[in-house]
């Protein structure tokens, strides 16, 4: 759908020979609005390109006279307002995507340092049981050599206490 604007400076470039102000394009071009609806459109393409449109000065009743200048054609083969809504609206949605990728990575990073930290704890835990493991082994491959000495010291103290030097 085109921009209002744009209508607007179509219509003046189809009509070259005489200015309009906002009551002709009301009645030609937007039944619907009021004439001060239609004056903002106006203003609105005053503000963004003074020189687009031949602006007379405003009557002290408020009519604001324009006509077509040599720059509307090639502000409306290039798109016009309409293409500018179009690249605004599309940098909205860039920015938009933007800020969604943005969000998923910081949540990735996220989930990433709980990851690391489980693997941490995982590992610390590993390395403990491991050790547990380590020390059961040499119990359960030496039990004979334990048994023995508490044997051997148990006879001893036995063969000491006999001989009274304990």
């Amino acid at each position: 759908m085109k921009d209002n604007r744009d209508l607007i400076l179509e219509f003046l470039s189809e009509n070259r020979d005489r200015h309009f102000d906002q009551r002709d394009l009301k009645q030609k071009l937007f039944p619907e609005l009021n004439k001060d609806q239609v004056k903002e459109f106006l203003y609105q393409i005053i503000d963004f390109k003074p020189n687009l449109m031949r602006v007379y000065n405003e009557s002290n009743i408020g009519i604001l006279p324009v006509q077509y200048s040599g720059l509307i054609d090639d502000f409306i083969s290039s798109g016009g307002f309409t293409k500018i809504k179009s690249d605004i609206k599309t940098d909205s949605d860039i920015e938009k995507q933007k800020n969604k990728l943005d969000l998923e990575i910081k949540i990735l990073q996220k989930d990433k340092l709980e990851y690391e930290e489980t693997i941490r704890e995982q590992n610390d835990r590993i390395r403990n049981l491991t050790e547990d493991l380590k020390f059961i082994s040499l119990i359960q491959k030496y039990w004979w050599v334990i048994l023995t000495c508490i044997g051997i010291g148990w006879s001893l103290g036995e063969i000491l206490d006999k001989l009274g030097w304990t």
